[in-house]
């Protein structure tokens, strides 16, 4: 079974309302989770400057069938693949879908790679989905050492 990796970037549509967006988006990644799991993807969601950035791994197929309902979500607009890969590893094996939110209080010192991964998108999708990688780690690191 071919597995491949996918890296997309759209507009959020999500506006405040009886939930913050903040919350919106973190209900997004765990139902994406539970979904995933089932399906056997990982990935990572970044949330910055009100754009999803998403990471999915797995299948090729069950890829392809996940990003098609992505792209019928109203959830998003302006949705575009930036990179479809074959892959042989898995980089966000740990995760079922992580999330990172340049509002969440744990990512506030990571703002700043937040920021210029949303700018690398653009410009070298390898190196946005590896400083995403990267970034997870920094924050699962810190976050190991605040529990006692």
């Amino acid at each position: 079974m071919p597995m491949s990796r996918l890296l997309y970037i759209s507009q959020s549509n999500l506006v405040d309302g009886e939930r913050s967006v903040q919350e919106q988006v973190h209900e997004i990644a765990r139902s994406s989770a539970d979904r995933n799991r089932k399906v056997g993807l990982t990935g990572s969601l970044l949330f910055v400057d009100n754009h999803f950035i998403q990471v999915l791994e797995g299948d090729t197929a069950t890829i392809e069938t996940v990003f098609e309902r992505i792209c019928c979500d109203f959830d998003h607009r302006e949705v575009k693949l930036i990179d479809l890969v074959p892959v042989k590893d898995r980089l966000f094996g740990h995760w079922h879908m992580a999330v990172m939110s340049e509002d969440d209080d744990t990512v506030l010192p990571l703002r700043d790679e937040l920021q210029h991964i949303r700018f690398l998108v653009g410009v070298n999708a390898w190196s946005a989905v590896d400083q995403m990688r990267e970034c997870l780690q920094m924050r699962t690191a810190s976050e190991r050492q605040l529990v006692p």
